[in-house]
């Protein structure tokens, strides 16, 4: 399909010019990926409304999406119950058909490809980052017993869904979160990253809750050896939270960014094609197959 097409999918497609600084952080392993919710099932084109939408209906009012979700849970009987149930039911909807899954977790097969992206900091709660990309979830300290395995791994800082009691999703929960965040093991992990690797947003709104309070938490902890940030998003105007900050703003999807970094990589053969790759496996096939049938024939 043209990348000139105007579907959904397509007509995100910007172009955008190559980040040197993003390329060599990513071949020297030393690319750290932030990412929110505009790459998994709170996008439009997996459902018609995001969660939050979703509450605001129950409710009939309008209030900041945090608050809101504090709202559902005391305002509701057994509300924090029903929340984590409808949360469930949304995933579980995904999971039905092959179509949604495939929508939501486009960006994490994309990621899946980067061998040399070791880290993953994610708001969100899906597990597609461990189904499609390999990584290990870090949600809790106790999950740091699989820190020293050499696999990708994805540090789940809202909970995830492999564990619903881990969710965080109203105003006490992410006061919680960011009070752990401060002073805990995983924020000290994720506060070396942040200091000493590249990093990458991808997937957040400038108006989103969790990027302003995560570029919060880390302005704070860091003050002026704050890293330079890349921010890939179709947001155009940058707000006053951004003020004061080093960064390079691309204009583009998560997905479709990931897709011409691949392609430039390809063509420096640092990453294989996926063509050549197929041929691997069919020649794998062959042999496995040969050596199936020498095996019959041995031992009659």
């Amino acid at each position: 399909m043209s990348e000139t097409c105007e579907c959904e999918i397509c007509k995100n497609k910007l172009p955008f010019a190559m980040p040197k600084g993003i390329i060599e952080a990513l071949t020297n392993y030393n690319l750290v990926l932030f990412a929110g919710a505009g790459i998994s099932t709170e996008t439009k084109q997996v459902f018609k409304e995001t969660l939050y939408e979703e509450v605001f209906l129950d409710l009939k009012e309008s209030n900041e999406n945090i608050s809101l979700m504090s709202k559902y849970c005391n305002n509701t009987v057994n509300g924090r119950q029903k929340l984590l149930e409808k949360i469930k039911k949304r995933f579980d909807y995904v999971h039905q058909y092959n179509e949604l899954y495939s929508e939501a977790s486009r960006f994490h097969t994309e990621i899946s490809r980067f061998w040399m992206l070791e880290n993953i900091i994610t708001t969100n709660w899906d597990d597609y980052f461990e189904r499609e990309s390999g990584a290990i979830p870090i949600v809790t300290p106790k999950d740091f017993v699989f820190h020293n395995i050499r696999q990708r791994k994805v540090f789940k800082i809202h909970g995830s869904i492999s564990n619903y009691g881990s969710i965080v999703a109203t105003k006490e929960d992410y006061n919680e979160c960011y009070k752990s965040l401060s002073t805990g093991l995983i924020g000290a992990s994720l506060k070396t990253l942040l200091a000493t690797k590249t990093i990458l947003f991808v997937g957040y709104s400038f108006r989103d809750f969790d990027f302003n309070k995560v570029i919060e938490l880390l302005k704070l902890e860091m003050g002026d050896v704050f890293p330079h940030l890349y921010i890939v998003t179709l947001d155009t105007e940058v707000p006053k939270s951004l003020e004061g900050f080093s960064f390079t703003l691309i204009n583009t999807s998560g997905t479709y960014f990931f897709e011409k970094i691949r392609e430039h990589l390809e063509n420096k053969n640092l990453i294989m094609k996926e063509e050549q790759i197929d041929r691997i496996y069919k020649v794998k096939h062959v042999l496995r197959t040969a050596h199936t049938k020498l095996s019959v024939i041995v031992k009659t």
